[in-house]
């Protein structure tokens, strides 16, 4: 076929894209320069802005909004101690998050197959939960975690059962465990790790279509099961 007989895009269509496509590349350079300027950010305990991480939705990426990420990473300031270590699983927004309000805490650790996250280094864990106990450290790891926040990336039951497998593997005895997903996973969240549904409802920059609900196994003056 000839270029000729592809049908042209309308100009409210192409300046669509480029708007789009202009758009992507300041988010991507934004990152870059983020990447580039690392050492020297983490060094003088410098906020970083989840603005500068584009989501993927090919990775089921959605970002939460600030409220979210901030009444989460409180939660585990509230119920870890300095010395406690903390992970987030598959829920970066929350970790960075954390991470401004303590920048000083190095024994949080972010769980993340997006190897962007890597600039986070000794924090940093590669992981993909179809092969939940094949992460790095994951034996010196081994029931260690004393907060856990897991955010599941896809909505079925094996990305759930499988990043459980996770939770229970770097738990402590005495763990307290937060999952955000949706509110369909509600008996399996009980039956896979004692999890209850809470009043709390997670909130995306974008909005979500699916219903998403908070769960934890445990209570305080701020997050009530219903």
């Amino acid at each position: 076929m000839d270029s000729d007989d592809f049908p042209a895009l309308s100009s409210d269509t192409l300046a669509a894209l480029q708007s789009f496509l202009a758009e992507k590349q300041e988010l991507d350079d934004r990152f870059e320069k983020l990447k580039e300027n690392a050492d020297e950010v983490f060094k003088n305990n410098q906020k970083i802005s989840m603005s500068d991480f584009q989501e993927d939705w090919q990775l089921s990426q959605f970002w939460y909004d600030d409220a979210t990420a901030e009444f989460i990473a409180r939660r585990a300031l509230e119920h870890a101690d300095e010395d406690d270590c903390i992970a987030f699983i598959s829920s970066p927004t929350a970790y960075v998050a954390f991470r401004n309000m303590a920048p000083e805490r190095k024994n949080a650790y972010v769980f993340e197959y997006d190897q962007r996250f890597d600039l986070f280094k000794d924090q940093f864990v590669l992981y993909d939960f179809n092969k939940p106990l094949e992460f790095a450290r994951a034996a010196e790891m081994k029931s260690k975690f004393k907060f856990i926040v897991a955010d599941p990336p896809f909505l079925n039951e094996s990305c759930l059962s499988q990043t459980m497998e996770t939770v229970r593997w770097i738990a402590s005895e005495d763990a307290k465990i937060v999952i955000d997903t949706g509110a369909v996973m509600e008996g399996l969240a009980k039956e896979l790790i004692g999890a209850r549904i809470t009043g709390f409802h997670p909130a995306h920059r974008g909005g979500l279509s699916n219903e998403f609900r908070c769960y934890s196994t445990f209570e305080d003056k701020s997050l009530q099961w219903v």
